[in-house]
């Protein structure tokens, strides 16, 4: 009798999970088979430079504008990463009057992007100038090597490497074009040329403008890879420097509280770790790797956070993983290492990382450093990525060029990227 009673139990139990499971008619959201249509945009409102709108499914949305007879040369996100029906943005790259035509492109779960809308569009909108504080990442164009300033909410100027000689111009020129008169700090993330040569040149960084500190990579440890250049340079200047290491931050170190902002911060992930790579390792790099003594930066201001990382490869990327873990890695726009080299940017940093936005300083040469598996690795992750040769997002390496420097701008909550493009 027992044994019957059991076996009825069971069936009881089993009955209702097949009259509720999968009908024939559900749709797989994540099946591009099963939904092969983008998500369509409804209920557009816009008002004094704030813009929302919703979609039939859940999707991810970038809002792009530009100015009317121009191209869209601005795209807005918001910080949270996650697939919704319903979008709001600030812009935050607008001149006060002037008129701009507007878009949405949208992408659901199964990958499907367009432009699909059934909202009345307004033809134009009208500019509303940000007033609040701003945290901006302004990659330069630089050809071959790498040149970002970092403009705190508080308005102070950081510049990240300073790019090879051969480009001096354009830094020196993009920072007089925006008012940079001095810098609170400049970051050496690595002791390469195209990175480090345009702060002792002559007329360059230390000579043109007044720094108030040089942060290097801490390598004295194991051996010191600083250029003498830069060490006479910041002697000369009077320049205070601050060595680095994994883990450091505004409030631990005095030469990175740049900004008293409360909800902006500074935290190191890597730095000088380079030496730790030797021949007999199981990377096949052969002896000490400078790529890997680069400081690697997180840049937080309210629920925005920003990674540079100089030329950081796999080693470095692993380790920060490692001791920081996948929180602790988390940033809305990320500089792609190396120039888009796939010695950099793993898969698993990419994931941890998970960014909306990849910025990549391209290194113009006849086999371009950037590669596919990169780009690739990018959109798997649903990052739009943007080249300083391609300003405009996700175009392909045979595209023709359309060069320009790339502004990332955030109030804490949105996030907007600007191309400013100019003649090569």
């Amino acid at each position: 009798m027992r044994r019957r009673a059991t076996c009825a139990f069971f069936v009881l139990l089993a009955l209702p999970v097949v009259l509720v499971g999968c009908s024939e008619s559900e749709v797989n959201p994540y099946d591009a088979l099963q939904d092969p249509d983008p998500p369509v945009v409804t209920s557009f409102v816009y008002s004094g430079g704030e813009a929302s709108w919703s979609t039939d499914e859940e999707a991810l949305c970038v809002l792009e504008y530009g100015p009317v007879g121009g191209d869209y040369e601005h795209y807005v996100y918001g910080s949270g990463k996650y697939h919704s029906t319903f979008h709001s943005v600030t812009l935050l790259g607008m001149d006060e009057g002037v008129e701009y035509v507007v878009r949405v492109r949208s992408m659901d779960r199964a990958g499907n992007e367009g432009y699909v809308t059934t909202a009345a569009l307004p033809d134009t909108i009208v500019g509303a100038s940000f007033g609040g504080e701003m945290m901006s990442l302004s990659m330069i164009d630089v050809g071959w090597g790498l040149a970002e300033l970092l403009t705190t909410p508080g308005g102070e100027y950081i510049l990240i490497d300073a790019g090879h000689t051969d480009h001096l111009d354009d830094v020196m020129g993009f920072l007089a074009d925006h008012g940079v008169g001095s810098l609170t700090a400049a970051v050496m993330t690595h002791s390469h040329f195209d990175h480090y040569g345009g702060f002792p040149e002559d007329g360059g960084i230390f000579q043109s403008l007044w720094v108030g500190g040089m942060i290097l990579p801490d390598t004295t440890t194991l051996y010191n890879s600083i250029p003498l250049s830069i060490l006479e340079g910041t002697e000369q200047y009077d320049i205070p420097i601050t060595y680095v290491k994994q883990g450091d931050t505004s409030d631990s170190v005095p030469g990175l509280d740049w900004d008293n902002t409360p909800s902006f911060r500074v935290q190191v992930l890597s730095a000088g770790v380079g030496g730790t790579i030797f021949e007999d390792d199981d990377t096949g790099t052969e002896g000490m790797n400078t790529n890997n003594d680069s400081v690697v930066l997180r840049l937080t201001f309210g629920n925005v956070s920003f990674i540079t990382t100089g030329d950081a490869e796999h080693f470095t990327e692993f380790g920060i993983i490692d001791e920081f873990g996948r929180l602790g890695a988390r940033a809305q726009v990320l500089q792609i290492a190396h120039h888009g080299s796939d010695d950099s940017s793993s898969e698993l940093w990419l994931e941890n990382v998970s960014p909306r936005v990849a910025l990549i300083s391209c290194a113009m040469v006849e086999v371009a450093l950037v590669k596919e598996v990169v780009l690739q690795g990018c959109r798997a992750v649903d990052a739009d990525y943007f080249v300083t040769d391609k300003v405009f997002p996700n175009m392909s390496r045979g595209a023709e060029p359309r060069y320009g420097n790339l502004i990332t701008m955030t109030d804490g909550e949105s996030i907007e990227v600007m191309a400013e493009q100019h003649d090569w």
